[in-house]
């Protein structure tokens, strides 16, 4: 299975059930396919034995079991019970198969050795549950984060379908005339009456392989968005601004998938810039000169974002379709604070230019920094001294009093 299939597959094998008091949840002789967190109830593991039902041990919320089918696929040693109305959240085998397949060898042969040893030294554990066991603070903060990363993956899922995922759009100045020249497309999730930072959700968005859909998301919204921002600027010059991840362009359908969305728009292509980092270059740099070749194609520009903060390599940068390299906003922040970050930006500045590239500065949060980076060449900028990401309906009311810096 390919990558960015996997991933798909992997960010659907999370859902919660829950389980009626007496009504078993795993049962002695079962395969093992999944683990399980206990969300709310409580519930007993038990074995037969010679005067009835043994019962092993009694689990209550937070806690895990069946965790050993994750690495082990020997059937279930015990049944577990629900005592009462009991909601378990299922983590499917079949989410880690790859980590495991593809880890180091001797570690998965230790693993293996472990659970061997630990279950032919404890007769009593089954499952992985024994009444003896007492779990160390290490341990019980493992499952704590694990259990916190797992409640916030499924939170996730339930906003996409609840639609809490929105696009903001931070204006991107055209330095020169100090005028909007176009828009980047920000993913911002407004849970209840709360943001979530996008430093905390898009991460596990591209572990989960949940950034697809969300990409997705963001391209359609945001071509669809930028008919209205220029139907209000009147005329057709701005451009919209897509970030796209590597998961999103490692799976030709979903390639596929994202031309479509941008043929069937009605902007015209040169209106749409799609943003990747450096990261795609260095996962699979054929695979990425390839896809970026057939956006190109489609007649939208391709940008580099965060330029100069990953291993940044003339080798490959002079054989990609670019058209853009973005100055990450560390290297703005600080330049008029130490001489090595203003060198960063004047060589960077520099190599745009000499390769017929534009440039775009993020982080602009001052006049200062706006005036150097005009006085260096660079072609665009953006930033909090022009403007935070504003929902859409704030762009539009920002674009009628026609702004100028």
């Amino acid at each position: 299975m390919h990558s960015m299939e996997l991933a798909h597959v992997m960010s659907e094998k999370i859902y919660s059930k829950t389980f009626a008091p007496g009504e078993d949840i795993i049962r002695i002789g079962d395969a093992g396919r999944n683990a399980y967190f206990i969300e709310n109830g409580s519930v007993e593991v038990t074995l037969p034995g010679k005067d009835g039902i043994e019962v092993l041990a009694k689990m209550g919320k937070g806690e895990i079991f069946g965790e050993m089918s994750i690495i082990d696929d020997a059937p279930r040693s015990a049944t577990v019970t629900a005592k009462e109305n009991t909601e378990v959240i299922v983590i499917e085998l079949s989410r880690y198969m790859q980590s495991l397949e593809s880890s180091n060898p001797m570690m998965h042969l230790i693993l293996r050795l472990v659970l061997s040893r630990f279950r032919q030294a404890s007769p009593q554990t089954k499952d992985g549950i024994t009444p003896s066991v007492t779990e160390n603070n290490s341990m019980n903060e493992i499952r704590s984060l694990a259990l916190e990363k797992i409640r916030f993956e499924r939170e996730m899922h339930d906003g996409l379908k609840a639609k809490e995922f929105e696009i903001h759009y931070q204006p991107i100045i055209g330095l020169e005339e100090g005028k909007i020249a176009g828009f980047e497309a920000l993913m911002r999730w407004h849970k209840g009456n709360k943001f979530i930072s996008p430093g905390h959700f898009i991460p596990l968005a591209e572990e989960t392989g949940l950034i697809v859909e969300l990409g997705r998301v963001a391209l359609k919204t945001g071509l669809q968005d930028h008919i209205q921002f220029t139907n209000i600027l009147e005329e057709n010059s701005a451009f919209m601004s897509v970030n796209l991840s590597g998961i999103q362009i490692s799976d030709l359908q979903e390639i596929e998938r994202l031309a479509a969305v941008i043929e069937e728009s009605d902007l015209i292509p040169a209106q749409i810039k799609l943003e990747v980092t450096e990261t795609l270059m260095l996962e699979d740099f054929l695979h990425a000169k390839e896809t970026l070749q057939k956006f190109k194609n489609l007649g939208v520009s391709i940008a580099l974002d965060d330029f100069g903060t990953g291993f940044s390599s003339l080798s490959y940068l002079h054989q990609l379709p670019l058209d853009t390299l973005k100055i990450d906003q560390a290297f703005v922040n600080d330049m008029n604070k130490t001489k090595k970050s203003m060198r960063v930006v004047e060589s960077i500045a520099s190599l745009a230019l000499s390769l017929n590239m534009n440039i775009v500065a993020e982080g602009i949060e001052n006049k200062e920094q706006y005036r150097i980076l005009k006085d260096l060449g660079c072609q665009f900028g953006q930033g909090f001294y022009m403007s935070r990401p504003l929902p859409k309906e704030e762009i539009e009311k920002l674009l009628l009093t026609r702004p100028t810096w």
